[in-house]
């Protein structure tokens, strides 16, 4: 299912004028799902898929967040955003949150 999220996710960053770097990124004893280029700016994009009516968002913690962020340092990522994925019996939705780093 993350796998899938994934592919939701860099298409639909594609879509809105971002470039994906690379997808899986190790650093140190973490990962990275996406790092993408947005007019210049490197961004760490970390993707949430979930099945049923919440949203996928809400599901990352502080403490995910927090490292997200840290590692997105260490990559020399300017912004982190945080996108999820619900994917539905009959349709996938997606909420990106912009620069929440």
């Amino acid at each position: 299912m993350g796998r899938a999220g994934e592919l939701v996710a860099a298409r639909f960053l594609e879509d809105h004028g971002l470039s994906v770097l690379t997808r899986n990124v190790e650093v140190g004893r973490g990962e990275l799902d996406l790092l993408v280029l947005d007019h210049g700016t490197r961004v760490v994009v970390e993707v949430r898929t979930i099945t049923g009516a919440a949203d996928p968002v809400d599901a990352i913690d502080p403490a995910k967040r927090r490292r997200v962020r840290r590692l997105a340092g260490r990559v020399g990522a300017g912004r982190t955003d945080f996108l999820g994925v619900r994917l539905g019996r009959h349709d996938v939705v997606v909420h990106w949150v912009p620069g929440c780093g």
